[in-house]
């Protein structure tokens, strides 16, 4: 394009203007800004914010922003330009700023287009607080029932959860279209309000607006049943006006997959005659979803074989099946392909990849995979936080990258960022650097949420500072179910049990009801109290609520009557179960060895193996200390071979633990001496060499005794144990010499015996 004095009319110009409105070349705005200066258009305020719009469109908005500094007249035109501006570039903040910049400095008062776009940066941003006072402004000036101010209104309250104040605004617009309708209708589709949802849509029809598709999927997404897509899916065919186009397709295979109706949801998609990438990657989430990851990823290499073009959407869901096969040579083949559609750097697929990486623990492979990415967004930071979180090992290397990801130009932590970190922290005891972060929560617009205020709270927990936990806990403005399953386990876990059951009967004043997420947590407050009435009242409850056959609950019931002695209740609840997993099995196991009954404690064992369940370490401390308390020292050999040449598990302290103890209950000292001498692990335990010591003392074996209280006061040099047990057994054996002289020993070096005590509790009447 060639500047000429013809083309610089003020008419030729606004022809020119109308023909590149679309367009996003830096070259034309530059050439047309140049055109500008040259015939001394740029002075008029029309001409500058038609520039300012083309500028906008570009990829960089600092031209835009540029012009704008460098305009001498401003008209509300030039301020709403700016905001949209940044509002497409994402540039949420930036936006706000030049919003509130022209509220405190310009003479032009915004318009129902500026508040409306203000409203959508509200919105990216999260700055809800603002976006409330923008609503203020709205109403004074007038505007709150203009259809596009309105509308945003009613899409901020929305996305807020706040469907009352958002039912307000839509209540008193003059004009309602079809996209407020359906923000209004998405809105209660979020939360799940079915019966919202269709009596909108039913008196949008009765007004005379059409569905169109967007209003359909939005239906879609709270249909709970297969019946319910289905009426939706005979309306649709039914309809003229509501084309089965395949966005509409997709939305229908992604909601008969989350119902679970699987078959219908490919039935669908193979009848589709155009398939777009949603419905394929909706196709590969479902089967994920519903533990078909083999599905999955023949549907993928299906895909790849028609030569159909994956997005990110598709190489993300494939990679979800491979996390959930535990398939990591197939991700990194998936991998290859991602890099062969040029989607290697994708923020997207990068943050799923990291989040295969991580979960195999290969995190070197994930800081690689990182670092690579050129124009990191929030979620691979995030991705890449949560990683290092998940392990205790890299605890400083998260909180190095958090500190990384602030300094980062334009990024600020979110919700789940901040989850990650206080994970951390968790993970790390850190409860110095809990607190910082926790107080740089409250400052920011996140402390308000509850799933990050339920954080703070397990954070504190672990850091055994409860009453930092029960504070957070009160200052909370909304509390789920989580919350309060949080602030009960964290008392549960400090060992205040009764403390735990109040709170418990508190959630039940307040209106929150239990799942199977918190039923466990009062379970285990009663087993550790031995209430096994506390239990039996839950359990009743639990029957009402038809948790009783899902695999957690089911454990903590089968756990609790096991821990308080009711073996028969313990078997009976174990039958109920419709798909025990190990933890289940390790529940009955242990209850069973616990109370003499070994055999069937084995028995169940080799039930288990036939039926596929992969036992674990907990599994064969069960069978080992059952063994060890009924003297079989033989079946206790044999478990402990089993657990490592067939399970390829490494013994930990507690296994070492009994089986020493099944040497030394049976007398067979010398061989236990021999086998903790070659192991590194048992060979470091004090408790294995004090078990050891006391078995000795019940046998008066004096060498292996003085060898084993040798080791023991090497790695406990300040504990009494020892030198008492010691004592005692140069005392058993008539060496009364030894042991007197032991005994002025200790005096003279100050190594005292703890005073004898005794304290009763009934604990079951106080938690009654």
């Amino acid at each position: 394009m060639k500047a000429s004095q013809s083309s610089s009319t003020p008419t030729n110009l606004s022809l020119l203007f109308q023909k590149l409105s679309n367009s996003n070349s830096l070259k034309q705005c530059n050439q047309i800004h140049a055109l500008l200066v040259v015939s001394d258009a740029i002075s008029d305020v029309y001409f500058t914010n038609n520039l300012l719009n083309l500028y906008s469109n570009c990829p960089n908005i600092a031209h835009a922003r540029f012009l704008f500094d460098e305009s001498l007249q401003r008209n509300v035109v030039t301020w709403t330009s700016m905001i949209t501006g940044y509002v497409r570039r994402s540039a949420f903040e930036s936006a706000l700023w030049v919003f509130k910049t022209m509220i405190r400095e310009a003479q032009e008062r915004p318009n129902q287009f500026t508040y409306s776009v203000s409203v959508r940066a509200c919105m990216g941003a999260r700055s809800f607080q603002l976006g409330l006072q923008i609503h203020a402004l709205v109403l004074r000036s007038g505007f709150e029932n203009d259809g596009f101010a309105g509308s945003a209104l009613v899409d901020m309250y929305c996305k807020m959860g706040r469907l009352g104040n958002a039912l307000r605004v839509f209540d008193g617009l003059m004009f309602k279209d079809l996209v407020s309708w359906n923000l209004m209708i998405a809105g209660f589709a979020e939360i799940g309000d079915v019966e919202a949802v269709m009596r909108m849509f039913d008196e949008m029809r009765w007004r005379g607006l059409e569905p169109n598709g967007f209003t359909m999927s939005s239906l879609l997404k709270c249909c709970r049943f297969t019946r319910e897509i289905e009426r939706i899916h005979g309306f649709v065919v039914k309809n003229v006006v509501v084309e089965l186009d395949k966005v509409l397709g997709g939305a229908l295979v992604d909601a008969y997959g989350k119902c679970g109706d699987v078959k219908s949801s490919r039935r669908l998609l193979d009848c589709m005659v155009k398939k777009d990438a949603f419905a394929w990657s909706s196709m590969i989430s479902n089967y994920v979803k519903c533990g078909s990851g083999e599905k999955a990823v023949i549907l993928f290499k299906e895909i790849c074989g028609l030569g159909e073009q994956s997005d990110e959407h598709v190489l993300s869901g494939a990679l979800k099946a491979c996390v959930e096969m535990g398939e990591i040579d197939l991700g990194t083949q998936i991998h290859s392909h991602i890099v062969k559609f040029g989607y290697g750097r994708n923020c997207l697929v990068s943050s799923i990849l990291l989040d295969l990486y991580s979960d195999f623990g290969r995190i070197v492979d994930a800081e690689k995979l990182f670092r690579r990415i050129l124009n990191r967004d929030r979620v691979s930071w995030n991705s890449m936080i949560a990683a290092y979180a998940l392990f205790e090992d890299y605890v400083v290397e998260c909180l190095k990258l958090f500190c990384e990801f602030q300094r980062s130009e334009g990024m600020k932590p979110d919700g789940m960022t901040f989850v990650a970190v206080l994970r951390a922290c968790s993970s790390g005891l850190d409860l110095c650097r809990g607190l910082q972060i926790h107080a740089q929560i409250i400052k920011s617009s996140y402390s308000s949420e509850t799933y990050v205020s339920n954080a703070v709270i397990d954070m504190y927990a672990k850091c055994n500072s409860i009453n930092d936990a029960q504070r957070a806990f009160e200052t909370m403005v909304c509390r789920d179910e989580a919350s309060w399953s949080s602030i009960i386990g964290s008392y549960a876990h400090v060992g205040e049990e009764l403390k735990a059951l109040k709170l418990w009967k508190d959630m039940f004043e307040s209106g929150v009801h239990p799942s199977s997420f918190s039923f466990p947590l009062f379970l285990s407050a009663c087993s550790n109290l031995a209430s096994v009435d506390s239990g039996k009242q839950c359990h009743s409850l639990i029957i009402k609520s038809a948790y009783a056959s899902e695999v957690y609950t089911g454990t903590a019931i089968v756990d609790l009557y096991a821990k308080c002695g009711s073996m028969d209740d313990s078997i009976k609840s174990f039958l109920e179960i419709c798909i025990p997993n190990t933890a289940t099995f390790n529940a009955l196991i242990l209850g069973l060895a616990e109370h003499g009954h070994v055999r069937e404690a084995i028995n169940i064992f080799y039930e288990i193996e036939k039926m596929g369940i992969k036992p674990d370490k907990i599994t064969f401390i069960a069978l080992l200390s059952g063994c060890r308390h009924a003297g079989l020292l033989d079946e206790s050999l044999i478990f402990f071979d089993i657990m490592q040449l067939k399970y390829a598990i490494e013994p930990g302290t507690e296994h070492y633990a009994c089986l020493v103890d099944a040497f030394g209950r049976t007398g067979r000292l010398d061989e236990a001496y021999d086998m903790v001498l070659r192991t590194q692990a048992a060979s470091s335990s004090a408790s294995i060499w004090k078990a050891l010591l006391g078995a000795c003392l019940n046998y008066k074996n004096l060498t292996v005794g003085v060898a084993s209280a040798k080791k023991l006061m090497e790695l406990e040099p300040h504990d009494h144990a020892p030198y008492v047990l010691l004592s005692n057994l140069y005392s058993s054996t008539g060496r009364w010499e030894k042991a007197l002289e032991l005994r002025d020993w200790m005096a003279k070096s100050g190594v005292l015996k703890d005073p004898g005590s005794s304290q009763l509790i009934n604990r079951n009447s106080e938690a009654a």
